[in-house]
């Protein structure tokens, strides 16, 4: 690779981590024009709605990278790929029939924290990885075992097949 092709990676790369901040901040300021207008309480209700449906994209966009939605592993992997692009930090293990994605650093605890609003993500994130599960597969499910914004020392989901 020449030094002009590792100078351009450099930049996008740089680029794209301004932009996931760009973007943070975007939905911060969204949500505090909501809270100023309206309230704590629709707030928090209209952030889930917004998870719901960028999770309704997100599935849409695995179907057409032809995501299997019956394989657990695939859509873990999946997820834990949207992770990586958001800049964060993340790996998935296998736990029996199921598969566990595991965060361990993410730029939304600090963002959130930063906006005034520490700890308050995780009804947001899980209803992002829900309802993406959901729009892919009925037939599978995820579950947020654990939190960093609860003090936990990483997010775990759980995603697995429900039972016939």
């Amino acid at each position: 690779m020449t030094s002009d092709n590792v100078d351009r990676l450099k930049k996008l790369e740089r680029d794209w981590k301004t932009m996931i901040m760009i973007s943070h901040d975007f939905f911060h300021n969204w949500r505090q024009a909501v809270y100023e207008k309206y309230g704590e309480e629709a707030m928090e209700e209209l952030t889930l709605r917004f998870w719901e449906l960028v999770g309704g994209n997100t599935a849409a966009q695995y179907a057409r990278a032809k995501i299997d939605g019956r394989d657990v592993e695939r859509v873990a992997r999946a997820a834990a790929r949207s992770s990586e692009i958001m800049g964060e930090t993340v790996r998935v293990e296998p736990d029996g029939d199921a598969w566990l994605l595991l965060h361990d650093d993410c730029p939304w605890i600090d963002s959130y924290r930063r906006a005034g609003f520490e700890g308050k993500c995780r009804p947001g994130c899980h209803r992002w990885f829900e309802s993406a599960v959901k729009g892919l597969s009925p037939d599978l499910g995820v579950d947020t075992l654990a939190c960093l914004a609860d003090g936990d020392k990483q997010c775990v989901r759980r995603f697995y097949k429900k039972s016939p």
